[in-house]
Order: C-alpha cells, then sequence, then structure tokens
C-alpha cells in the first residue's frame, strides 16, 4: 500500500504544473466593457473638433463621478476600456499622438484608484474608409505595421504599471479567416499575424498580460485552432466573444446586414417561443421589411424570416455554453488553467433604435443563463457593454438592478 501510494504521489507530482504569471494573479473575475465613445464621430470630425479628443475615450465626460467606485462596490472586480485605435492612427507623429497616450494612461489610473482591474482594449472594428478599420489593417501591410508601432508606443506607455492589475489587449475581433478555421487552418493568416502584434507589445511591456484572442471575431471557434505554443509566452490571458443565440442576442441590429434587422420580440430561452409567438414576430418583421428598401428588405421574406425563427426555436440545447465548452477544451488541450481565459464580451441588444426597452425578462434570463455557464466552467466574464443599445446602465449610469441580479452582483 505504501508503495502504491508513493507511486501515485510521484505520478502527481511529474504532472506540468503552469508556473503563477500576472495573467494568473489578474485573474478577471466579473468585468463591464466601457463605450468606444458615447459621441460618435468619423475620425476626422474628432481630430478637427477642437478640444474632443482631450477626453480619450470620451466616457468621462457622461460618467458622474463615483460611477467606478460604485460598481466596484456592487461586485465588478474589472473594468474592460475600449479604446478606438483610431485617433492615434491619424496623429501617429504629431504633437497631439503624447496627449492622446497620456489620456490612456489617466483612464487606466482612474479605474484603478476606484479598485477595478483594468484590460486596456484597443478596440478595433470594421468601419470602412477611417484609418482605424480593422479590415483595411489586417489586409494593408503598410496599415499593420502603422498598427505596431501605434500598439508598441501604448504598450511602453502602460508599461510601469502594476501587472497584476493591469492587461493590454491588442486588437479586438480580428475578422478574417472565417472560412480557414472551418476547411485548413494552415492557411489562416491570422497565426503569423498575432505574432507579431504579441512580439512589439511585449517588447514594449515586459511584464502586463496580454489578452490574445482567436481570428473571425474573436470567437471560440478563432481560438480552438490557434496554437499557444507559436508565442511561447504563458504571461497571457485568451480572450473569446459569444453572442450565441446570435438570432436571439441581435434581434433588430441593423449592422447585421442580413434579414436580422427587421425580427424583433424573440423571448429567451428559445423554448419559450409559441406558434403564436413565431407567427407574430414573422408577420411584424414582414411588415418593417416592407416599409424598407434594398436586397436585404426583398430578401426578408415569409418563408425566410420563418425558417430564422425556426432555426433559433429548434436550435441546439447547449447555445448558450457551447462556446466556453469549446474555449476551455481548448485550454485543457494546452494545459493552460481555465483562469487564463476571458469571455471578453457576452450581451444582448435590448433598446432599439429608437430607445425603446425591449423584453426586459428574456435580457435578463440571457445575462444570468450565459453569466452562470462561465463561472461554472471558471471563466471570468466581461458583460457588454456601460451604455448604449447593449447597456447595462440607465441614463445617469446606475446599474439597473434587474441586470445587476442576473450578473450575481450585490446592493442591487
Amino acid at each position: 500500500m505504501k508503495r502504491l501510494i508513493a507511486l501515485i504521489c510521484a505520478a502527481l507530482f511529474a504532472l506540468p504544473v503552469a508556473a503563477d504569471t500576472a495573467a494568473d494573479r489578474f485573474a478577471p473575475k466579473r468585468g463591464f466593457s466601457t463605450d468606444i465613445w458615447v459621441t460618435w464621430q468619423t475620425t476626422a470630425g474628432m481630430v478637427a473638433n477642437p478640444g474632443f479628443l482631450d477626453v480619450y475615450p470620451d466616457y468621462p465626460r457622461h460618467m458622474p463621478a463615483g460611477t467606478f467606485a460604485k460598481l466596484r462596490a456592487q461586485g465588478f472586480d474589472t473594468v474592460r476600456i475600449a479604446v478606438d485605435p483610431s485617433p492615434l492612427l491619424a496623429l501617429a507623429g504629431t504633437a497631439r499622438e503624447a496627449g492622446l497616450l497620456t489620456n490612456l494612461r489617466q483612464r487606466v489610473l482612474e479605474a484603478q484608484a476606484a479598485g477595478l482591474k483594468v484590460v486596456l482594449d484597443m478596440h478595433t472594428y470594421p468601419h470602412k474608409g477611417e484609418v482605424g478599420d480593422i479590415d483595411g489593417i489586417l489586409a494593408s501591410p503598410t496599415k499593420f505595421t502603422a498598427y505596431l508601432t501605434m500598439l508598441a508606443k501604448v504598450g511602453a506607455k502602460i508599461a510601469d504599471l502594476n501587472p497584476n492589475i493591469t492587461a493590454f489587449e491588442l486588437m479586438n475581433e480580428p475578422t478574417q479567416d472565417c472560412d480557414q478555421i472551418y476547411s485548413d487552418p494552415t492557411k489562416s493568416s491570422w497565426p503569423g499575424q498575432l505574432k507579431r502584434l504579441h512580439d512589439a507589445a511585449r517588447k514594449a511591456a515586459p511584464k502586463l498580460p496580454l489578452v490574445l484572442s482567436g481570428a473571425c471575431w474573436g470567437g471560440a471557434d478563432g481560438l480552438s485552432v490557434l496554437d499557444p505554443g507559436l508565442l511561447a509566452d504563458t504571461n497571457v490571458l485568451w480572450s473569446f466573444h459569444t453572442y450565441d443565440p446570435f438570432t436571439f442576442t441581435h434581434q433588430g441590429a441593423g449592422w447585421t446586414d442580413n434579414i436580422l434587422m427587421f425580427v424583433q420580440g424573440l423571448p429567451f430561452p428559445p423554448s419559450l417561443v409559441t406558434d403564436a409567438i413565431q407567427t407574430n414576430v414573422v408577420n411584424a418583421a414582414r411588415v418593417r421589411a416592407s416599409a424598407a428598401a434594398g436586397p436585404i428588405a426583398e430578401a426578408a421574406t415569409r418563408p425566410a424570416l420563418r425558417l430564422l425563427v425556426m432555426g433559433y426555436r429548434n436550435g441546439p440545447a447547449n447555445a448558450i455554453s457551447a462556446a466556453i465548452g469549446k474555449a476551455t477544451a481548448w485550454a485543457d488541450a494546452h494545459a493552460i488553467p481555465h483562469g487564463r481565459l476571458f469571455l471578453g464580451e457576452f450581451g444582448a441588444l435590448w433598446f432599439d433604435d429608437a430607445g425603446r426597452k425591449l423584453d426586459p425578462d428574456s435580457h435578463d434570463r440571457f445575462l444570468l443563463a450565459k453569466r452562470r455557464a462561465a463561472e461554472a466552467a471558471g471563466v471570468g466574464w466581461a458583460v457588454w457593454s456601460f451604455s448604449g443599445s447593449f447597456g447595462i446602465t440607465d441614463s445617469k449610469a446606475t446599474l439597473y438592478s434587474d441586470v445587476c441580479t442576473a450578473l450575481g452582483l450585490r446592493k442591487c
């Protein structure tokens, strides 16, 4: 028996043990994201507007003093500060660039003074024609090199901050390689680009945890085909985003560029969709489409809308947890602790373009289910986002009490 115990102990000690890193100590648990902009303008408009970029990003102009401290007291421990890199790219090499970098450092310090850990997120997104357009950056070697230069400057500006409470997210939702990750991941261009991003940031900020993701909009599918050994860096938080079931979370969103933009009124969970609800949703969507013009409106036929709703209604039972399960399976396969995974975005649209509040009960049930699935897997999360159509706070920047409860917070 003693020999058996000794063999078991020897085997256990022989197992690889992940070294403790700043990423492990950062360990985000419950977070939220700020808005990229509250007042949206073109990059040219931002640069030309006197004083606009003096507060960058601009959320402090719209946030009462003490908001971050209040949210910390309610149970959030992390804020993901979303930063549009466009002004930094547009003003590269000018005297105003230094002011923008100082602004970013100040935003981080303000949040940390309120007791929050900070993910400084270079929040790229598709906006065609702008200098910060993610598609253009990934497609153009010249623009990508300029982005690397910008990234190094931001990293150097925050490199001396406490790595236990400061993390640096290098690029939000890289959009390419969606076909490659399903057909032939070896043809994906993202791993090579990710390594260049990583190397530039790591050289500039040697001690900070870096937040990295897979291709195809930073989802779990892209992460699942990525080889973390490419970077040989354990001081990393591996991010993934999930908005599944997408038909629920993005119903009515015009930027989806498909017939889902005309759909509203789907409850969560999908089991609540009755025949009557399905008919009403399809009929109302058809009315909205008939009042619009263009190929998407023409595609929103009654059969197509019915098929979309039925797909949501009869979707997989694990739609809430599937992405989380895929991310954790990838982590397990590469001996990465679940604490180094980060569900960097989840949420659901619950205000339409007219500012009308959509079904709040379904919204709360969705947040509750997604949050519980992440926490059950030992994965930290950040809900999207502070305000706007996905917002968790009201016009006075106060957390909605029902959202607070759904997110498992306190003082709701």
